[in-house]
């Protein structure tokens, strides 16, 4: 059930999520020192029980370690470690009501207690995960656009055009019409289409050497939910050329090879593969006559369709390097390249979160399993980083939500206190933490059963 694939995707992000949360503690961390707040404990991966795989202070060093006693060490000391269960981390600050510590648990009359400190101060070192989270990702992908570049396909250069789905055409779409602009602004890369359909309100075409604009529909985010794939609304237009056989399936008995381009059917021309597969569809289980060129020369042949249409051929790809616009950063220009991305990634995501609650969106809700699957099979550092990148985007993100527990739950129950000019109750911040606490645990429960249903069913 669980191949070497599962475990490799599964390292991958425990890598992915070990850097991001060390990260994203180091951030609480490094501002609570700046501030000379106290922190008890810094962790990644959770001391379950209080056993840890290492921890240390000043009193040493230790391995495999399971402590049932509090440790007697200098209150200004703060104990670091990695814990057991690789399920996120921990930045233990004296006098601050969270995850780690209850009112009674803070100690909040040390001196130098979260409680002590002014608003700024407290405002820093709650919001200082998220911002290491958005910093990590610009850092990653400025490190990206200067190591590998970029790679560009440009709509201008598309050779064939583009083809739309039978949803497109409805929409307004027609084959062969070039997307030019998104609410008036001008786009040149293909690649990014898919977020400009999800997100902008009109598109416009250039369609028959002129321009033509029309409204997108609110419910595309929804199909591209449940499809999961760009392709399913538009793809490169191409004529089909065959690029492998099945073994016995209706093309490799009819005699046809790898490079012959089809390009009509039962005396239909065919010029696009869109063309091909159409017209097959109308003959399925049926002897349909093929015409293809196989070099310069026009064949035909008689083929025996299978039930649902199909030739049994694999196509080939005429959009190749050629096409593709490489563009190199130094690092004076990846900067604001990095910069670019990092905004444009949290935008988007902000923009899209509205999907989750949809029905679709809810169904597609899901947890590390989800997760897992989008790291590739085999270790790509390019691919490595940019998911590692966007992970930390969508972290950040989620952290600054106003839910109680989180960090933007910490921030909202400060903005209060500002609001009323004086502290909520211990008591009353004990409640919040632990409804913000359930509902998290709910959250994840559900959204990781929902990983288990997609895999068995």
């Amino acid at each position: 059930m669980f191949d070497s694939t599962f475990w490799f995707k599964a390292f991958e992000l425990l890598a992915s999520l070990s850097i991001l949360v060390f990260v994203h503690e180091l951030g609480h961390f490094m501002w609570a020192r700046f501030f000379k707040v106290g922190v008890e404990k810094f962790y990644l991966f959770f001391d379950a029980y209080d056993f840890a795989l290492v921890r240390w202070n000043k009193q040493g060093l230790h391995f495999f370690d399971w402590i049932h006693l509090p440790r007697l060490v200098n209150p200004s000391e703060t104990e670091y470690g990695i814990g057991w269960v690789p399920l996120g981390g921990y930045c233990a600050i004296v006098g601050m009501v969270d995850e780690t510590h209850n009112s009674e648990q803070a100690d909040m009359d040390r001196p130098d207690a979260f409680v002590k400190q002014g608003k700024f101060a407290q405002f820093m070192i709650m919001v200082g995960g998220v911002l290491n989270n958005v910093i990590l990702a610009v850092i990653i992908y400025i490190g990206m656009a200067w190591h590998w570049g970029k790679d560009v396909l440009e709509i201008e250069n598309l050779p064939y055009g583009v083809e739309y789905s039978a949803l497109a055409k409805e929409i307004g779409f027609q084959d062969g019409d070039m997307i030019v602009a998104f609410d008036g602004e001008r786009v040149t890369d293909f690649n990014s289409i898919g977020n400009h359909l999800l997100l902008a309100n009109d598109v416009t075409v250039r369609r028959s050497g002129g321009e033509v604009t029309f409204a997108l529909p609110d419910t595309l985010g929804t199909h591209f939910l449940k499809e999961k794939d760009i392709m399913s609304f538009l793809s490169l237009r191409q004529p089909m050329v065959v690029a492998d056989l099945l073994a016995d399936g209706p093309a490799a008995r009819a005699a046809l090879q790898a490079g012959d381009s089809i390009v009509m059917v039962d005396s239909v021309l065919t010029p696009y593969f869109a063309d091909v597969t159409s017209q097959l569809k109308l003959h399925a289980g049926d002897s349909v006559r093929i015409g293809y060129y196989r070099g310069d020369s026009l064949c035909v042949a008689d083929v025996l369709l299978t039930s649902d249409g199909k030739l049994g051929i694999y196509s080939k790809s005429l959009i190749g390097p050629e096409h593709l616009t490489h563009i190199d950063f130094t690092l004076a220009e990846a900067i604001p390249a990095g910069l670019q991305q990092g905004w444009t990634m949290l935008y988007n995501y902000v923009r899209q979160f509205k999907l989750v609650f949809t029905k679709e969106g809810a169904k597609e809700l899901g947890g590390f399993g989800s997760m897992g699957s989008i790291f590739p099979e085999k270790w790509i550092w390019k691919a490595f980083w940019g998911l590692t990148a966007f992970i930390s985007v969508a972290l950040a993100f989620m952290n600054i939500l106003p839910i109680p527990a989180l960090d933007g739950g910490h921030i909202m129950i400060l903005i209060i206190e500002a609001i009323i000019r004086r502290p909520l109750s211990n008591k009353l911040k004990d409640r919040l933490q632990y409804i913000g606490f359930g509902f998290i645990v709910l959250l994840m429960v559900a959204v990781n059963a929902n990983d288990i249903i997609k895999f068995f069913f």
